[in-house]
């Protein structure tokens, strides 16, 4: 299934005018890894986990917006599900879980039961082989081009350090395997064998 067929047939209540307005943000200039092949990527392997409507609308609106420098790229994205998820029939339980799932992705620590899967889906890029991974740091470094390289560096060693400092990257039983690969990535870059 091919990445354009792929989003559709995940679009849930989207009409044509939220799926428009997602793709001007996700097509914008400047990005390079999170982009709709990322989102593509996330519902090919969440859909055989049965992914809720609520769990769907987060993986759209996760990074709908996304500027560099941003620290509250995932709040200002969550405030726009927020805004726009009430005019598809969504009730405010609903756009309340959608946007925290959202917010749970900014340090990948769920705070809700329904976070898990979609933060699992979003880290399942870590356990990529190694030629993969590489591909998709040079892709988010593109991303980063106003960031000095030492900067960049420094930043990306502590990011995956912290990671590496806990119990565990994935939170769902259905992607508990890519634990290992993941970390072997990550480790392989701290120890500068990863190509740039």
């Amino acid at each position: 299934m091919d990445k354009a067929t792929t989003l559709l047939s995940m679009q849930g209540r989207l009409t044509g005018r939220e799926i428009a307005e997602l793709d001007a943000h996700y097509s914008s200039p400047g990005r390079y890894y999170h982009t709709h092949s990322h989102l593509a990527e996330m519902f090919q392997l969440g859909k055989p986990q049965g992914l809720s409507e609520c769990q769907v609308m987060a993986i759209w609106y996760h990074d709908a917006i996304y500027e560099v420098p941003g620290a509250d790229n995932e709040a200002r994205s969550a405030e726009l599900a927020g805004r726009r998820l009430p005019r598809l029939g969504f009730d405010a339980g609903e756009v309340s879980q959608v946007r925290q799932i959202i917010l749970d992705t900014q340090h990948h620590l769920p705070t809700i039961e329904e976070s898990k899967l979609v933060l699992d889906l979003d880290l399942a890029s870590l356990a990529a082989e190694p030629e993969v991974f590489d591909h998709n740091t040079r892709l988010i470094r593109r991303e980063y081009a106003i960031v000095p390289d030492e900067e960049f560096d420094v930043g990306r060693a502590r990011f995956f350090e912290s990671y590496l400092a806990r119990d565990r990257l994935y939170q769902s039983e259905a992607f508990a395997h890519l634990e290992p690969l993941a970390r072997a990535n990550l480790e392989r870059v701290l120890a500068g064998k990863a190509r740039s």
